[in-house]
């Protein structure tokens, strides 16, 4: 199973007979990489009116059979069906007297529109009919399929056809203000329970939005393949099971998917992991039939110099360890100039081919194993529980966690199925129901200080073995104490400054003689303060380890680092996967082959070169064949055995290089 690499050309590209030549001209080198071309369907994004798409659509019925005679796949990237946000005003659509996205608030977008009403969903129609009629091999529908973040509306839609919608759903009328109080305040339970009633009403209206393109492509041409991008939409319900089968249509037809997200520049280089986590916990809710997932690689506006070659491969690389089967180039286009100075990004991805090809055979749609920070597709209800909904967070999770521990060499998971130990951070803790937290804490978790207050709320603390003392804010440092599980660093500290970050920390108290204290707090005088973390094993069997000083940020020292990792075995009751064993910023994604063999991805994300790096497996292995994305492949015999794990020294792997480990 080979990569698939696509292209996704602007409009500039391709209206005019000459650009679209010099286009042609351009990938035709890159032939044995790059797959298939998606054209867009507008520069701006805003929806236009349906005379401009109409003549979109009779320009491309011309341009796609050239590039398809070329050798390329070739469809259509519709980018604005609901609408992004307010750009072109001028020349976009413009139906006042059409339902418009409304918020909480009752602010109305000027340049996006509600699908609920039928005068919106006749334009969809006749959309999508213009663009089969193209004759495309797919459409791509891009991510303005949410309900969240366009422009100044954060959540929507709250117009009058969508609260009728809600009432047939609830069995009782609401107007906008009703909603908007009850969404806030009452008792919790009935407050989270209305919106989780809420985010199913989202997936309903994305769903009923699928199934209208899917109806109105079938019209014209029922062998089209639909593919849609997604971000981190957990407002929008996550409900990709629903929108895949809609797509499919009862001819179930294949479902591209283009998970995606914001990293547009390498200015801060980090943010293609986070990018790369973001598009995990997207894929993990896509069922497993859908094989075709291209990352979203982006780099608007397109100005060379603000993404390298360097990192514009690595983030590739990321994104098929994150559990993506191909991507999708967004790189050029914003223009008709000339296309020259993008042609070493199309060098380097080809150089890389075979590193990818081989990634993605190897892993194809396997779990990626590790710690699971854990949510759900209602998480976006418990954000913010006692507060004001219409300004909680539109994502859940601490993601914060999933960075900093893969930071650290630790390797992340975005499902139950790959987790060997699960992280209950704050308020996801009431994402949960009682039973599933109890099989988790029969287990292997990892939790807060807020989480830890939860649970007792719940009635569970016991099997965590502390409860919270108090909670303090400033002049506080961490010391390790002398557990076994810290080894050498007994005494070892960690200060996190809260006077400069602020943020709560938690004081424990152990419940239970065998709870035991990880790490100690002090003050400047220096006076220990109390116990802020430690490890229980509960009556159930299970592993807790409660964090509750900077639990999930500056865990990059030598000695927090490592007692993460110890701890981690420890929990996981050494099932952990693999992890970097010795001290260096290098990512790993654990996966397996098609025999059931570790599959690994791993990033050096250093801006130094990462020498001597030490990579514990799982199992009696022998050794490991160790690929580079420069096609450079050796074998790497065992160094050594840590308890469960085999560990081998890595070759040195420059600034942001990624290598792919397999078991031979």
């Amino acid at each position: 199973m080979d990569a698939r690499i696509s292209f996704r050309a602007g409009c500039f590209l391709w209206q005019e007979p000459a650009q679209c030549e010099a286009l042609l001209s351009f990938l035709a080198p890159y032939r044995d990489t790059v797959r298939e071309v998606a054209f867009f369907t507008s520069a701006t994004h805003p929806p236009l009116p349906l005379a401009v798409i109409q003549g979109h659509a009779r320009r491309l019925r011309e341009v796609i059979p050239q590039f398809q005679a070329a050798g390329f796949s070739a469809g259509i990237n519709h980018l604005s069906t609901l609408g992004h946000l307010d750009e072109n005003l001028a020349l976009s659509l413009n139906e006042p007297t059409w339902q418009h996205l409304v918020d909480l608030g009752g602010a109305v977008s000027p340049s996006c529109y509600c699908v609920a009403d039928p005068q919106v969903q006749q334009y969809t129609r006749q959309c999508y009919r213009a663009l089969a009629a193209a004759g495309p091999e797919f459409i791509w529908l891009d991510d303005d399929l949410r309900l969240e973040h366009h422009g100044g509306i954060a959540k929507a839609c709250f117009c009058e056809h969508c609260l009728a919608d809600f009432a047939q759903q609830t069995g009782r009328r609401w107007s906008r203000e009703e909603l908007c109080q009850a969404l806030s305040g009452g008792e919790r339970g009935e407050r989270l329970a209305l919106r989780r009633a809420w985010l199913e009403h989202n997936r309903r209206y994305l769903h009923g939005l699928c199934q209208r393109v899917r109806a109105a492509v079938d019209e014209i041409e029922p062998a089209i393949a639909l593919g849609q991008m997604t971000g981190e939409i957990g407002y929008s319900g996550y409900g990709f099971d629903r929108w895949v089968e809609a797509l499919a249509g009862p001819r179930q037809i294949e479902v591209k998917w283009r998970p995606g997200g914001g990293f547009y520049t390498d200015d801060t280089p980090l943010a293609a992991l986070d990018k790369a986590h973001s598009v995990g916990r997207q894929i993990a809710f896509l069922p497993p039939p859908v094989r075709d997932i291209q990352y979203e690689h982006e780099n608007f506006p397109y100005q060379v110099l603000r993404k390298s070659r360097t990192i514009f491969t690595a983030e590739m690389a990321t994104a098929i360890g994150a559990g993506c089967t191909g991507v999708a180039l967004n790189c050029m286009g914003i223009s008709s100039d000339p296309l020259d100075e993008y042609r070493p990004y199309f060098e380097s991805v080809r150089a890389g081919r075979g590193f990818f090809n081989a990634a993605v055979d190897a892993c194809r749609r396997s779990p990626v194993e590790g710690i699971w920070v854990a949510f759900s597709q209602d998480h976006v209800a418990v954000q913010a529980p006692d507060g004001d909904w219409a300004t909680a967070p539109t994502w859940g999770g601490s993601l914060q966690a999933t960075s900093e521990m893969a930071q650290i060499g630790l390797p992340v998971a975005y499902t139950p199925a790959g987790a060997v130990v699960t992280v209950l951070s704050g308020s996801n803790v009431l994402d949960l129901e009682r039973e599933q937290l109890q099989a988790m804490l029969a287990g292997a978790v990892l939790l807060d200080g807020s989480a830890l207050q939860h649970l007792h709320d719940l009635g569970l603390g016991e099997l965590a073995g502390f409860r919270v003392r108090e909670t303090r804010t400033v002049d506080l440092t961490e010391v390790l104490t002398a557990d076994p599980l810290n080894g050498r660093f007994a005494g070892w500290h960690r200060d996190c400054r809260p006077s400069f970050w602020p943020e709560n920390s938690y004081l424990l108290e152990p419940l239970d003689p065998a709870a035991r204290p990880l790490a100690m707090v002090i003050d400047f005088a220096p006076t220990t303060l109390g116990v802020c973390a430690g490890a229980f094993e509960n009556a159930l069997g299970g592993r807790v380890a409660v964090l509750g000083y900077y639990p999930w940020r500056s865990l990059q020292s030598l000695a927090k680092s490592s007692q993460m990792k110890v701890l981690a075995r420890w929990l996981s009751r050494e099932t952990l996967p693999a992890y970097v064993d010795s001290f260096h910023r290098v990512a790993v994604w654990c996966r397996r082959d098609a025999r059931g063999n570790p599959a690994l991805m791993l990033v050096n994300a250093s801006l130094d070169t990462a020498r001597n790096a030490c990579v514990a497996v799982r199992g009696d292995i022998e050794r490991l064949v160790v690929r580079t994305l420069g096609g450079r492949s050796q074998r790497v015999a065992r160094g050594g055995q840590a308890g469960a794990y085999s560990l081998f020294t890595l070759p040195g792997l420059g600034p942001w290089q990624p290598a792919l480990c397999t078991v031979r």
